[in-house]
């Protein structure tokens, strides 16, 4: 540790030279509130709670990296002095000091510094702050802070555990993070970067429910493009490829956000629309069929069109699941390939 005017400086270093005699004692009901915690902000949250007890402080909050120039406040607990959601800058701040450094500072005395933060708290009634840095690795990814109405409250025993913690929650947080790509990766098809199978039949369960329980229509379609294999026999995999992304891409832009689209089968694709619309469910569907038959994709020189067949079916009272449902649509499907291919159909309930 080493002083500077006001601060108090804690090297990143200072936990391992506390030699293994050192312990932290930690209440078994914040262990269990931090296991129930589902969300990311959940886990900020419990945190919070808990170090507020812990550090008998006024005010608790937890900054997390938003971009080059400044970290966000995700929770507060307590003393409202900086609000929440409040972009605080990296530049002229102890908590951005305290990021970028990677060091864990107490301010003994708020109403001696200059720092924008520790003003701000000063204003609000605090004596003294302390913030650690939230470490993963060796990357810093935001900050963890105390502040307390009593100038000077802080020890070198209480940055210990406030290191400690802060190391804690940056694994909890980094891990929440990585969890959550996982989640969306397998949720996503690679390439056209729509829904996959898997998400769609997971989604859609849950929307058939909804709809029931709203009394709301529930419109399933699938899409698929027409002779699709010639395509790829012709120009190739890759071009058939970028053809999938081209027609995915110009189907999303051209969809009501609420709408799931997804790829469940090679050049097959699914749609779910609820909540009824002004615009009835065949011309949605055919405005699409329409601007996938204009579309002109470049590929290499070559300019590629494609058609699409659509069927689509509606949910009755009596569907007892989706896949009753997607049976109805695909039938529907085989009727516009039957029919002469790039056209709609629709199967009643």
């Amino acid at each position: 540790m080493h002083h500077h005017n006001n601060e108090k400086i804690f090297d990143p270093d200072f936990l391992s030279s506390l030699g293994p005699g050192k312990t932290i004692t930690i209440p078994v009901t914040f262990i269990q509130d931090l296991t129930r915690a589902a969300s990311l902000q959940d886990v900020l949250n419990v945190m919070a709670k808990w170090i507020f007890h812990l550090f008998s402080a006024e005010r608790v909050s937890i900054t997390i990296k938003e971009n080059e120039d400044s970290l966000t406040l995700y929770s507060v607990m307590g003393n409202n002095a900086i609000p929440m959601d409040f972009l605080v800058p990296i530049q002229g701040t102890m908590v951005g000091r305290v990021f970028s450094t990677g060091m864990l500072r107490i301010c003994d005395d708020l109403a001696q510094s200059a720092d924008l933060d520790c003003e701000m708290l000063s204003r609000h009634g605090m004596g003294c702050c302390m913030d650690a840095p939230m470490i993963q690795g060796t990357v810093s990814i935001g900050t963890l802070n105390v502040a307390h109405h009593e100038k000077g409250y802080y020890t070198a025993d209480h940055a210990m555990v406030l290191q400690c913690l802060a190391n804690w929650l940056a694994l909890n947080i980094q891990l929440h993070l990585q969890i959550a790509d996982m989640e969306q990766q397998a949720c996503t098809d690679y390439l056209t970067e729509t829904a996959n199978r898997r998400a769609f039949m997971n989604e859609g369960e849950r929307r058939l429910i909804l709809s029931r329980l709203t009394d709301t229509p529930f419109i399933i379609a699938i899409l698929d493009l027409d002779h699709f294999k010639r395509l790829n026999d012709r120009y190739g995999h890759v071009a058939g490829d970028h053809a999938l992304k081209a027609v995915a891409s110009l189907v999303k832009g051209n969809m009501r956000q609420e709408d799931i689209f997804a790829r469940i089968g090679g050049e097959e694709f699914a749609m779910i629309m609820t909540g009824g619309d002004s615009e009835p469910p065949f011309s949605v569907l055919d405005r699409l069929r329409a601007l996938i038959e204009a579309q002109v994709i470049e590929y290499e020189g070559e300019s590629i069109r494609l058609t699409a067949s659509i069927g689509y079916s509606s949910s009755s009272p009596e569907d007892g699941a989706l896949s009753t449902l997607l049976k109805r649509a695909d039938d529907a499907l085989y009727a516009a390939k039957r029919r002469g291919r790039n056209r709609v159909e629709f199967t009643p309930g």
